[in-house]
């Protein structure tokens, strides 16, 4: 907890910025502040949700974000429940009804790490799929599992971001399998690798988790694995399909050796 000093300083500091998220200081240390959003309406929730029933896809249910204090008690919550598990997630260190204070974990992302060291890529990589695996064996499940959101610090991978809890929306495996294609999602279309063996990386920690797991990704896998098709030149098509088409060409590796394998 702050001191009265402590979090008047921060409240000064909040004045001067418009950022809604900050890096600060009290007394000498950096510390995060995430300040109240305006609440969000989500009008796609429906389609979501509709089109996860049609597909028999529930990793596909919308997971309400809903800003303001709601999405600022969610978060507080998930982190201190999360930090109670065992996993590595910032420390809550104050909390106001308009701001919230974590600990800084440091700045470096696994997705920034990709980009700057192509010659450690794999290890990198593959550093975000173990604090994957480790998160699920404790029986947990992050929010936004992109590679952005996990932060790499002095060994440690670490998850940030957690304004919204997909266990509200569809069963913990389904939860579960959902990080993993996040973050193929986010990460496949940087790694410059031959995407078999890609795919093979990504069976070796996902095999470890549990079979309800697996059989989740290997559906999902079935079920998009004609994005493979999309376009592979980021010009003019942007990051959204050549991401798309990376993890799906990736997916349907995966799923043929999966089936090889079983």
């Amino acid at each position: 907890m702050f001191t009265p000093e402590q979090i008047n300083t921060i409240n000064a500091q909040l004045a001067l910025t418009s950022d809604r998220t900050a890096l600060m200081q009290a007394d000498g240390r950096p510390v995060i502040v995430k300040r109240l959003e305006e609440p969000l309406k989500h009008w796609g929730y429906p389609v979501l949700n509709t089109l996860a029933t049609v597909l028999r896809q529930p990793m596909l249910r919308a997971v309400p974000a809903p800003g303001g204090s709601a999405a600022q008690a969610i978060e507080v919550a998930r982190l201190r429940s999360l930090a109670a598990a065992g996993v590595s997630v910032p420390e809550v260190l104050q909390v106001t009804p308009q701001w919230f204070a974590i600990s800084f974990l440091g700045k470096t992302s696994i997705d920034q790490l990709l980009r700057q060291y192509p010659d450690k890529i794999l290890s990198y990589w593959e550093s975000g799929l173990q604090a994957i695996l480790q998160l699920h064996r404790l029986g947990q499940n992050a929010s936004q599992c992109f590679a952005r959101n996990m932060i790499w610090h002095e060994g440690t991978v670490s998850f940030i971001d957690f304004e919204d809890d997909p266990i509200k929306s569809m069963p913990l495996a389904s939860a579960q399998a959902r990080d993993w294609l996040l973050y193929l999602h986010s990460t496949a279309y940087i790694l410059n690798m031959d995407a078999q063996k890609i795919a093979q990386h990504f069976l070796h920690y996902l095999k470890q988790d549990g079979k309800d797991v697996q059989r989740e990704v290997m559906s999902a896998a079935r079920t998009f694995g004609w994005l493979r098709i999309l376009p592979s030149e980021r010009k003019p098509w942007g990051r959204d399909v050549i991401s798309a088409q990376a993890a799906a060409q990736v997916l349907h590796l995966a799923a043929k050796e999966y089936k090889q394998r079983n």
